[in-house]
This record gives structure tokens, C-alpha cells and sequence, in this order.
């Protein structure tokens, strides 16, 4: 046994090969479900362990070769114990329904029904009445469970054709209604031995049933609810029987070479051999997918942004659902809808992890102010875990900076004045800037670069001021001017002063330009002309500027005023 259960874990034949994740055994007797229950964990793969559900032997089943028995996989599922029921079957035989949860998951259609029942056997009208009674009363309780609710049906039905009347309650419309994985059509004769599960030997081994393999009394037969493709739901082309290559009717499973894992003979021989010593049935699988499990995060969402920029926002989007392969995972369907500050609308596919689908909505910043809003996704999935979420969006959108060369007022352009002479080294002079009227609604100011044009571009240099970020209070840019060499007489240059917001979303540049009138003079005292000599063109220049001249050159003494001592001053160092 321990065996065929390793090789229902490998199982590819269609389908992939993963951990099962139930198993039902019918016919199993109180004494024997711990047995049991250790084979199955001594098979499993490394790290997969198995518990045993809600277990009742109600009165007679022992007599009646035992009740039901069902095993879940603990990391992929748990029981809800409160869903649990026996179903009287008839000929002292009772069914059990369990109601399985699916670990990761909340919604309510992330559960299932899982019945197991051991109809009556053997031929005859009598025989047969009891299976329908039976079936009956499992489709009884399963339609009382409401529309949609996925059901599974499973066990040794012992339905010895498809026109029994037990198997037309079994697929009857309803709530509950059974949908063969196979079709409704014929599972008899040797053109069906495929599908067929009893019995693996002509002659039983160590006493259990034989007779070959000529009869489908194993099913496994999802509702209505867990075969629409939606949500919990069966992957019919994977049903099969494990072992069973279809070419073994009414005789040995293990006669000759089995083809089942074709070409792979030595497998197939090797699990046809088990199957023949493990039990006097064969056991089936089925695949089924699981419902999407949706999650979406915001990639990129702006917190700040200047005015009237284009502000879009991307949501990632993804089906997180835990999966072997691929096609186990219903898709996930979302919409992507907006409120607030924010808008857009978008419809889409989720990938599967780690794959993901970036939609695009946008933020509506025409007006200064805290912009808010709401990003929701949501998807109408069947069981979707996490149908809805919402992403919360908050921005703050402020004005563009605004640099001036003023304390008080916008201004763009300013003339400094330098009156140097050669070979004095660097000379330096100073220009502040402010971020105009800055308050939280306006961007921070950066002072990116500064660039110079004109005759003395070459001695021109910024000594410091770049930075970044200013708000309130003056940024100081100190300006060299080289003199070294220098030919006395007038110079002029430019500094452009590249300014830009804060690197936020819209960020925008602008120039200030700082004019510098520049006046080198001879270095001789009284040479007010700077031609290298104080002569009588030295004095009429002063009385050219008799009277109040703040910071004139030909203001010999500083006074603030070109006066007679100025002039006496030049007369005194003619030469």
C-alpha cells in the first residue's frame, strides 16, 4: 500500500505530479484507521504530513466492513469539524460529509464538501434499490447546502452500469447535481477498462476480492458547484487510475507489461505489482483548481508634486494563490476603479506569482492643496481570497519655486559692482537667494549649477551656494573674480544661475542671472582714468563728478562727496 500512495504523489500520467491532498478510503474499520494513517505518512513526501478527519463507526458499520475514513494534507488544509455529518446509507452502512478548508484562505467559497460513502453491494433489484436510497439521502443533504456550494462525491458506489438508478440520482439536477468526470455515457465492456477500478487480480490476494479488472465501482464525482470552472473546481481531463493502462480487462493489472507510465515500463510494472497485493480495488485521482488569491500594491504613488503635473499611479496586480503548476489556479478577473482626488478605470488579468500586471490610473493635481483619493481593486472571482482592496492615496501639490536675487521683492536679475585692481588675488562679492513668498504649499528650491558669459567669464568662479532644498531664509552665492595679470580698465560678465524645484513629480527649471560691471583700476593713486598716469585728465574726471558720489572711484577719500579735496588730492600726485 505504501507503494501505490508514493506513486499517486508522483503521478504525471496526466496532469502533474504533486502531494495529494485527500485521500478516502472506504471500508475501513476502527481498529484499522491509525494502521492506515501511518502508511499514509511513512509514503509521504519529505515535509508532508497527514491527519486524519472527524471519524465515526456508527452503530453496525464494523459488521458492515467498516465506515469511512478520510486524510488531508495539514499545510494545505484543515477541517471545519462543525460540518461534519453521517448520512444513513442503508444496510447498516452510513456516508460521512467533512467540510474542508482551504489554508491562505477566508471566503467562503474556499470551502468544501467532501462526502464518502460505501454503497450497498452486489447485483440484484434489491441490492440496487438500496444504492438509490442511499444516493438519495447523500443528494438530500448536499442540495440543502444551497446553490453554488462545491460538493465532492467519492467512494465504492458499487454501480454496476450507468442506467441504475442510484447513478441518475447521483447526476440529477439540483443543488448537488453530480457532473461525471467521464460523461454520462457507458463505463462497461473492454473499450472502457480504463476507467474501470475493480479488481486488480483474477485471484484476490491474501483473501481480498478478485474476478480482474471489469467493473468502475470507485468514483470521484465533483456538484455542479465544483466543476462550473470557477472558483473550487474539478479539472476533469485529469481524471484517471492510477495503473490502469486499459489493456488489462478481466484479467491481472500486472499480466505481462503494464503501459500505464508509457514508455516507462519498469514504473509501470513496478506500481502494477503493488496495486495487485495493496487492495481489491484501485484507487482514482483527480485535479482540481483552487480559487485566486488577489493582491495589489501601489508602485509608484506620488506623495508630493507641483501643480498641474501629470501624475499617474501604478497599481501591481497579482494572483498570489499557492500552486504546482500553472493551470491548478482559476485566473484572476479584477477592475480597477478610483475615487477622490484620483482617476481611471481598468480591467485586467492578474498573473500568477511572482509575474505580476501594472495598471495606470492618475492623480488630479489642478488645485494646490493635500489631494486624496482611493485606488480600488476588486475582483468577483468564485471563492477569491481578498476580493477587495483598497489602496489609499495621499498627495501634497504646492507651486513651483520661485527664486529672486531680493529680500522683499521677485527679482530675476541684479548688477553687482567690482572695483579691483590687478594682482590682488580673488576678489569676492556676494548675491543672496531667497525662495519668494515659500510656505508648505511651495516647492523647495534647488541651486542646481551656475554658468558665466562675457569679457571676464575666464576669472569669473562660484566660490559656494549650490544646494538643494532651500525653503525660507537666503542662500548665499560668493563669486571670485581672479585678478592676477590683469590689464587695468572695464570688464562685464553673466552668471546664469540654474535653479530648479525639489526632484519631485513636475519639476521644473528657471534662470536667475546675476550682471557683474567690473572696474580694474592702474593701482596709481589719483589715476582715476586707470591709463597709468594722474594728469589733467585724472582731474577733470573729478570735477566731471563734483558732489555727492557714494562708492565713485574719482571719491579719493571716501567721503561720499567729489569735492575740492578730491581735486587737490589729484593735483598732488600728478606726475
Amino acid at each position: 500500500m505504501k507503494g501505490v500512495l508514493a506513486a499517486m504523489h508522483a503521478d504525471n500520467k496526466m496532469g502533474w505530479a504533486q502531494p495529494v491532498d485527500i485521500f478516502l478510503f472506504n471500508e475501513c474499520t476502527a481498529s484499522a484507521k491509525t494502521k492506515i494513517q501511518t502508511a499514509i505518512n511513512a509514503a509521504a513526501p519529505t515535509g508532508v504530513t497527514y491527519a486524519i478527519g472527524t471519524y465515526t463507526s456508527a452503530s453496525g458499520e464494523d459488521s458492515a466492513s467498516g465506515a469511512q475514513a478520510m486524510f488531508y494534507r495539514t499545510d494545505t488544509l484543515s477541517e471545519v469539524t462543525s460540518g461534519h455529518a453521517d448520512i444513513f446509507t442503508g444496510a447498516s452502512r452510513y456516508g460521512d460529509r467533512w467540510l474542508m478548508q482551504l489554508k491562505g484562505y477566508t471566503s467562503t467559497l474556499s470551502k468544501f464538501y467532501v462526502y464518502g460513502m460505501h454503497l450497498k453491494a452486489s447485483t440484484g433489484s434489491a441490492n440496487a434499490a438500496l444504492r438509490d436510497t442511499g444516493m438519495q439521502a447523500i443528494r438530500a443533504n448536499a442540495d440543502a447546502l444551497g446553490v453554488g456550494v462545491p460538493c465532492i462525491y467519492t467512494g465504492d458506489f458499487n454501480f454496476y452500469s450507468n442506467a441504475e438508478a442510484a447513478y441518475g440520482s447521483l447526476i440529477a439536477a439540483g443543488n448537488g447535481q453530480g457532473i461525471d468526470p467521464y460523461g454520462n455515457g457507458n463505463w462497461t465492456g473492454s473499450t472502457n477498462a480504463w476507467k474501470q477500478t475493480q479488481a486488480p487480480m483474477i485471484v484476490g490476494y491474501n483473501g481480498m476480492v478478485g474476478g480482474g479488472l471489469n467493473d468502475r465501482f470507485d468514483f470521484i464525482v465533483p456538484s455542479l458547484g465544483a466543476s462550473d470552472g470557477h472558483g473550487i473546481s474539478a479539472m476533469t481531463s485529469t481524471m484517471r487510475v492510477p495503473g490502469n493502462d486499459g489493456a488489462h480487462y478481466n484479467t491481472d493489472i500486472n499480466a505481462g507489461n503494464n503501459t500505464y507510465y508509457s514508455p516507462d515500463i519498469t514504473r509501470s510494472n513496478i506500481l502494477a505489482d503493488n496495486l495487485g497485493m495493496a487492495s481489491d480495488h484501485i484507487a482514482q485521482l483527480l485535479e482540481f483548481q483552487v480559487p485566486a488569491k488577489m493582491s495589489a500594491v501601489l508602485v509608484s504613488a506620488p506623495t508630493r508634486v507641483i501643480k498641474s503635473a501629470l501624475a499617474s499611479i501604478e497599481v501591481k496586480v497579482q494572483n498570489v494563490a499557492p500552486y504546482y503548476n500553472s493551470t491548478g489556479v482559476e485566473p484572476l478577473a479584477f477592475a480597477v476603479a478610483c475615487t477622490g482626488s484620483v482617476t481611471g478605470t481598468a480591467t485586467g488579468t492578474g498573473p500568477l506569482s511572482p509575474s505580476s500586471i501594472s495598471k495606470f490610473v492618475t492623480l488630479n493635481t489642478s488645485v494646490v492643496g493635500t489631494a486624496t483619493g482611493n485606488v480600488n481593486v476588486t475582483s468577483s472571482n468564485e471563492g477569491v481570497e481578498t476580493p477587495s482592496i483598497a489602496l489609499p492615496v495621499s498627495a501634497q501639490v504646492v507651486r513651483s519655486s520661485n527664486p529672486t536675487l531680493d529680500p522683499v521683492a521677485d527679482v530675476d536679475s541684479v548688477t553687482l559692482l567690482i572695483d579691483t585692481q590687478p594682482d590682488l588675488g580673488s576678489v569676492t562679492v556676494d548675491a543672496g537667494v531667497r525662495n519668494y513668498l515659500y510656505d508648505s504649499n511651495q516647492a523647495k528650491l534647488d541651486i542646481d549649477s551656475v554658468s558665466f558669459t562675457g569679457t571676464a567669464a575666464s576669472r569669473l568662479s562660484l566660490a559656494s551656494g549650490l544646494g538643494a532644498n532651500l525653503t525660507t531664509g537666503t542662500r548665499t552665492l560668493r563669486f571670485a573674480f581672479n585678478t592676477a595679470g590683469l590689464t587695468p580698465g572695464s570688464y562685464s560678465a553673466i552668471a546664469t544661475v540654474r535653479t530648479s524645484d525639489e526632484d519631485i513629480l513636475g519639476a521644473a527649471s528657471r534662470n536667475i542671472t546675476v550682471n557683474f560691471d567690473i572696474a580694474v583700476g592702474s593701482g596709481v593713486f589719483g589715476d582715476v582714468n586707470n591709463d597709468g598716469y594722474v594728469d589733467s585728465s585724472d582731474l577733470g574726471m573729478v570735477l566731471l563728478d563734483f558732489g555727492p558720489c557714494f562708492e565713485c572711484i574719482t571719491d579719493l577719500d571716501g567721503s561720499g562727496d567729489v569735492d575740492s579735496a578730491d581735486a587737490g588730492l589729484v593735483l598732488l600726485s600728478i606726475n
